[in-house]
């Protein structure tokens, strides 16, 4: 990766493709050929995070338009009202935009938002790496629980935050461009 050049292979995990991911508990060092990650956004990113979030909703769940409207909305609070701990991870190659995920600063709450691999780098872990990297961040930054929504049709992602100690707090049904889901709001609590 660009971001980070000199590091240890203390923690070093090999994955598919022959990459490998580093992830030291104080700084993320990701070192995989041909992609990048970083937190900050740029000019034009959050069209292309709209974007992305589009695509995939509507390839995998058959999400309508007003899908990124949703989207849109939430991207917009976290860039017009930022919070101190608000965080965004962006994996990148040359095509685009890889894996995405948020942690959204609600006072002693994380939202987890945003949380998408492109369908080619869903064997890779990379989904978990992210998932992880979130995590780690939210409880070093001392949240007392974490807390997400997805809709029913998102099964494997469901089944990785159970895995994660999530449990499901509310279910409802909503309607998002004249179309009915079946929204799970989930949560995590970190006080012991």
């Amino acid at each position: 990766m660009k971001e980070n050049t000199a590091f240890t292979t203390s923690a070093a995990v090999t994955i598919e493709r022959t990459a490998v991911f580093f992830y030291f508990k104080i700084m993320e060092i990701f070192d995989v050929p041909g992609l990048t990650l970083r937190h900050e956004l740029k000019a034009g990113d959050l069209g292309r995070l709209i974007e992305f979030s589009g695509i995939y909703g509507h390839s995998d769940f058959d999400y309508p338009i007003a899908f990124e409207g949703y989207v849109a909305e939430t991207f917009a609070e976290f860039v017009i009202d930022p919070k101190p701990l608000n965080r965004l991870w962006m994996v990148e190659d040359e095509q685009g935009l890889v894996g995405t995920i948020g942690v959204v600063d609600r006072g002693d709450t994380a939202q987890l938002r945003w949380f998408s691999v492109r369908p080619d780098w869903r064997e890779n872990n990379l989904g978990k790496f992210l998932f992880g990297a979130a995590m780690e961040y939210i409880q070093e930054n001392d949240f007392q629980k974490a807390w997400l929504s997805t809709f029913s049709e998102s099964e494997i992602a469901i089944a990785l935050y159970k895995r994660r100690g999530f449990r499901i707090m509310v279910e409802t049904d909503v309607e998002i461009g004249g179309k009915n889901y079946h929204e799970i709001v989930m949560e995590k609590s970190f006080l012991t």
